[in-house]
């Protein structure tokens, strides 16, 4: 069984390198980054068991930037802290745009893990 986490969109998000915090929760998405880290704009972050997947909007459609394990994760307000297996830092947190026109706003994270059926009532 497949269980989703979080699932924001669209998502700001910034990656910080491991061992730049000795917290992994005080990252945040906006303001002052250790150095080495990465912003990812007009995205999605989606986490299906204790995996984190990051997906970004590309002429040929959602496109996974992003793929890995997590050791940990937080909510402390509106912002989500991850930590990966291998130390990478996450924060994310909704953007304020609205994301019109993003194919990521269909995109199935799950692929094909999900059928569903129009004659299944529950589905």
């Amino acid at each position: 069984m497949l269980k989703k986490s979080i699932d924001v969109f669209p998502a700001l998000i910034k990656l910080a390198p491991p061992g730049s915090l000795s917290d992994y929760t005080t990252l945040q998405t906006t303001g002052d980054v250790p150095q080495g880290t990465r912003r990812v704009d007009r995205s999605r972050a989606v986490v299906i068991n204790n995996v984190l997947v990051i997906a970004q909007d590309s002429p040929e459609g959602p496109t996974v930037v992003f793929k890995e394990a997590i050791e940990g994760m937080t909510q402390e307000g509106k912002t989500t802290h991850v930590l990966t297996v291998s130390g990478k830092i996450i924060a994310i947190s909704k953007d304020d745009n609205c994301g019109c026109g993003s194919r990521l706003r269909g995109w199935n994270p799950m692929g094909s893990a999900i059928v569903t059926s129009s004659e299944d009532p529950d589905a």
